[in-house]
């Protein structure tokens, strides 16, 4: 990922160095490009030195060529099985896990144009801005009443008989966690970026965003009950990076990390905060 150096002034004229943090990120240097955050288009804007940005069309294109390499091999040998394997029994599982894993690898091809399309999102002292091809929006940080990372966790399941059980269990979280280790997959579920807005009318002046709108299920009193929610990817790597440049310029907006409630496994939506 690449960051835009300048040096002097931040989107607007707003002057800053390396250490604008908290108050710096909600004064002047929020001031961007675009009367109140507009969309703009064209040309993609300066950011600050140390902006962090996070290209979802390239980490959707990573996800989706793995995918296709995992699953379409499967089906080849799946098909290749049916083919060549005498005994019908055998015909008959191949075939049902070569209609799978062939239905996920088209699945794969057939969302590439959607999952790659060039979008993301870069934050920096303005604030934090999302790129749809060649438009721009910017939410600044003076429109956010609350930013933040949530997430979801599936339930533990419970653990049925003795010691030995009870370590088994032990055993496998840690192998679990080494392997989330060295693949740098977090095993959060259901991640999204979500940003409640100091004014709800704020949302309908980005029209490119109303895609993110969502309703927030625990509103906190006197904060509009919508908000901006979008779904990140639990195979991005770089979530410190993420969290160290929100902390960075979003101040006492800045929540970080907080879990809601588990959806089942569907994730889609916001859940109540726990």
């Amino acid at each position: 990922m690449t960051n835009q150096d300048m040096m002097g002034e931040a989107p607007g004229g707003a002057t800053h160095g390396g250490a604008a943090q908290g108050s710096g990120a909600q004064g002047s240097g929020a001031q961007g490009n675009g009367a109140q955050g507009g969309p703009t288009s064209g040309a993609e804007p300066v950011f600050s030195p140390d902006a962090h940005r996070l290209d979802l069309g390239r980490v959707g294109a990573i996800t989706l060529l793995v995918g296709i390499v995992l699953t379409g091999p499967l089906a080849w040998a799946c098909v290749q099985a049916v083919v060549t394997d005498p005994d019908p029994a055998a015909k008959g599982i191949a075939g049902f896990f070569g209609l799978l894993f062939g239905g996920l690898c088209l699945l794969f091809l057939g969302s590439y144009m959607r999952v790659t399309r060039p979008r993301g999102i870069v934050i920096d002292v303005a604030g934090i801005w999302f790129w749809h091809g060649r438009s721009w929006d910017l939410i600044r940080w003076t429109q956010a009443a609350r930013v933040g990372l949530s997430y979801e966790t599936p339930p533990e399941l419970p653990t049925i008989g003795g010691p030995v059980d009870h370590l088994k269990a032990k055993v496998s979280g840690w192998l679990k966690d080494k392997i989330y280790a060295v693949l740098r997959v977090t095993d959060k579920r259901g991640i999204a970026l979500e940003i409640v807005p100091m004014r709800e009318e704020e949302l309908g002046e980005l029209p490119r965003l109303l895609r993110y709108r969502a309703k927030d299920p625990a509103p906190t009193p006197g904060m509009p009950p919508v908000l901006w929610r979008v779904r990140l990817p639990a195979g991005y790597h770089s979530f410190e990076k993420f969290v160290a440049a929100g902390e960075r310029f979003g101040g006492h907006t800045w929540e970080g990390w907080f879990r809601r409630q588990w959806s089942g496994g569907a994730g889609r939506g916001a859940r109540l905060a726990e």
